[in-house]
């Protein structure tokens, strides 16, 4: 990544050299390979398209904090928050351009029209998320539809240009595609999860954040509807000045109306799709990679949402 960026301009390489030093959990770049993985394929190819869906999905992050004014990304201040939004607007844009330059570079037309696609949805969710901010109102159909913008359409993305990148046939490609939309689809609902029931050294955030943020996600939806704790939800809820005190009595009515429960049935449901659209595929290692993140991410999340439930139902009792 730092081959590709860093351009003996101190103006954007600085910016780049912060950015690559926390490069988070590499997920995307990840199932593109694995996928890749499968077929013949060119190293140098697949090497580039992995490059470029990072570079993409780090340049809207980069665009995310600042339009949610984000001052903190993976536990460090934030690119807006150290060189403000002029340039860290410019730097996603660089990020952009890079990851189009490195696809373009191969004249794959299929992975570019993928891609590009993608980024269109990518910035759509983002305009339909600004647009429910603080709607308590909010659907579950409509939640799942931001999700697909926001996360979804960028790890199917992932391992559909992974396999397009090798010679792997059209039935496969799909199988493959499906199974990275319900990752992306759980993925995101166990990260809104951990928004509430992570301490805030390990989400590198303070928790409760998305609600900080206007963001109303999915336990919170599903609390809502409940007819003996919604009410006062939806009464904490309008007035939006949170402190960490009326934080935790959200959480515990998340705990108690069963609406983590709910959310954590649904992403195991999109986890398990996912793993049956593998069973058309031939097995090998590849395929148990697939199964194996995708157990490895619910397991892991799981242990870190139950671990933290009794430690905040201590806090509203204090």
């Amino acid at each position: 990544m730092k081959e590709v960026l860093l351009a003996d301009n101190p103006g954007i390489d600085n910016i780049i050299e912060y950015l690559t030093a926390n490069s988070g959990k590499m997920i995307r770049p990840r199932l593109v390979y694995i996928t890749a993985s499968m077929s013949e394929h060119d190293p140098s190819v697949v090497r580039d398209i992995a490059v470029a869906i990072e570079l993409i999905h780090l340049a809207s992050l980069i665009h995310d904090d600042i339009i949610d004014h984000a001052m903190i990304r993976r536990g460090k201040p934030s690119i807006n928050s150290i060189w403000g939004n002029h340039a860290s607007i410019l730097a996603g844009d660089y990020l952009f351009a890079s990851a189009f330059n490195l696809i373009n570079s191969h004249g794959m037309q299929a992975i570019m029209e993928n891609v590009t696609a993608t980024i269109r949805t990518m910035c759509s969710g983002e305009i339909s998320q600004m647009s429910l901010a603080g709607d308590i109102q909010i659907t579950e159909e409509k939640y799942l539809e931001k999700t697909y913008g926001k996360t979804a359409c960028l790890f199917a993305s992932s391992c559909k240009v992974g396999a397009l990148a090798s010679s792997m046939p059209g039935e496969s490609v799909y199988a493959l595609e499906q199974y990275g939309l319900c990752l992306g689809y759980a993925y995101q609902i166990l990260d809104d999860l951990l928004d509430f029931m992570a301490d805030s050294k390990t989400l590198g955030k303070p928790a409760g954040n998305d609600l900080l943020e206007g963001n109303i996600t999915l336990p919170v939806i599903h609390a809502l509807k409940n007819k003996e704790y919604g009410d006062r939800l939806r009464s904490l809820l309008k007035n939006q000045h949170f402190n960490e005190q009326k934080i935790a009595l959200i959480i515990e009515l998340l705990i108690n109306s069963q609406s983590i429960d709910y959310s954590l049935c649904l992403s195991r449901r999109f986890i398990a799709a996912g793993i049956k659209h593998l069973d058309s595929l031939e097995p090998g290692p590849a395929v148990k990679e697939l199964k194996y993140m995708a157990g490895y991410l619910l397991v892991n999340y799981y242990r870190q949402i139950r671990h933290n439930e009794k430690q905040i139902q201590d806090v509203v009792q204090i």
